[in-house]
């Protein structure tokens, strides 16, 4: 026998008798996702709708939770000219209605269309403005936008004050159901510090009329 292949069988026999363990290879990590870096957490569980079935509001329900929301008669919500109004005679098609007789749309479309989101911040806008004239004009009758104070230069005098935020979780909870998250506060306060650095010449009105179409015109309100 050559020297070479006793070597090999003394080895053998000697990590027989010492009970040689065998390497094990290192686990290999799990592969990431699709789409997800391996260093980023995973994201944390989201609770499924149980109905997964988002509908678009359609004129007349969006008429009248606007008019809700902000204390307004139906027929004061959008009047196209002061005299027509918008969700049941201008928008109603664009809106997802019905106009048999002067347009001959018998059934609504099937989809929304192109003017669709224009005519729902076309009745958003309307009825806000409408809200923030009364409350302004008539404070000791305000709904939402009562106690808030305005310097001479049309400027909210405490964008921090107590009735800035009262107004704002007023707004969720009217169109929304519930509270404002800090993060929500955080943005329409941010707003009324974009518009005042705007060329507005009333910044504080046209701040309420903005906060309260962020909230009327969102997904969360126009949708069901």
């Amino acid at each position: 026998m050559r020297p070479d292949s006793l070597r090999v069988l003394l080895l053998s026999a000697v990590c027989v008798l010492i009970a040689c363990p065998s390497p094990s290879p290192s686990p290999s990590p799990s592969p990431a996702p699709p789409g997800q870096d391996a260093g980023t957490p995973p994201p944390p569980e989201l609770a499924r709708s149980s109905r997964n079935n988002l509908r678009f509001k359609g004129p007349e329900r969006l008429a009248s939770d606007f008019a809700a929301a902000l204390s307004l008669p139906v027929e004061q919500v959008c009047n196209e000219l002061g005299q027509y109004p918008c969700t049941t005679n201008v928008h109603t098609v664009a809106l997802g209605g019905v106009e048999p007789y002067g347009l001959g749309v018998y059934e609504p479309l099937p989809f929304t269309g192109v003017t669709t989101p224009i005519a729902v911040d076309r009745v958003a806008t309307a009825a806000c403005a409408r809200r923030v004239t009364l409350d302004v004009t008539t404070p000791s009758e305000a709904i939402i936008f009562g106690g808030i104070e305005l310097n001479a230069q049309g400027r909210l005098t405490s964008r921090e004050g107590e009735p800035v935020k009262n107004a704002i979780t007023s707004l969720y909870q009217r169109a929304l159901l519930r509270d404002p998250t800090e993060t929500e506060v955080g943005a329409l306060l941010q707003l009324a510090t974009d518009i005042e650095s705007s060329s507005s010449q009333a910044p504080g009105r046209d701040w309420m009329k903005a906060a309260c179409f962020v909230v009327l015109s969102s997904a969360e309100s126009i949708f069901f």
